[in-house]
């Protein structure tokens, strides 16, 4: 009878323990897409300057480098509109690849590449954004952060403007913004 209630009790434990992985990946993945909704947003609140602003033509591209849950997400914008074009979304394999982006994702996964990734396009007008702790004060543009439960951001003010990239004053007023030069 105690072999009994034992094993009954042990099935019970293995149950809930299966249940709250399982909630916890499913939040996981909500988050992932929540932080992809917000990288829609970011472009959508971006101006880029005259000389790259996007050709009649063409699509924003929005590229990403690295693995994880939103990288795996982002190609689900891809034939979006934004601002009268197309989204198209575009895995990056090599950094010679990034100059035909307009965002650039970076991925946690490549965390000891950053600068070597940040450094080629420092100048130039491309929207850098990922979840790295110190993202935004080592010379990325917009870091995903979380405070709690919630979802904030941080935007490095003045690498962004010296890309030449012009921000919306809605999207600045929700973020925590730092304006200096990465380390």
């Amino acid at each position: 009878m105690a072999t009994r209630l034992l094993t009954y009790i042990s099935i019970v434990v293995l149950s809930l323990s299966a249940m709250t992985a399982s909630a916890a990946q499913d939040s996981e993945l909500e988050t992932a897409l929540l932080k992809t909704v917000f990288i829609y947003n970011f472009a959508k609140f971006t101006r880029w300057p005259e000389n790259r602003s996007i050709p009649k033509q063409d699509a924003l591209t929005l590229c990403s480098i690295g693995d994880d849950n939103i990288t795996n997400n982002l190609p689900k914008l891809a034939g979006r509109v934004l601002r009268g074009k197309p989204i198209k979304s575009v895995k990056i394999s090599n950094e010679s690849e990034l100059g035909e982006c307009h965002v650039l994702y970076i991925a946690q996964s490549i965390h000891n590449r950053i600068q070597e990734i940040l450094q080629p396009i420092k100048m130039r007008p491309i929207l850098t954004i990922s979840e790295m702790q110190q993202f935004s004060q080592n010379g990325g543009m917009i870091e995903l952060t979380q405070d709690q439960e919630k979802l904030r951001f941080i935007i490095n003010l003045n690498t962004t403007r010296s890309s030449g990239l012009r921000l919306s004053s809605q999207l600045l007023d929700l973020a925590i913004i730092i304006d200096n030069e990465a380390q």
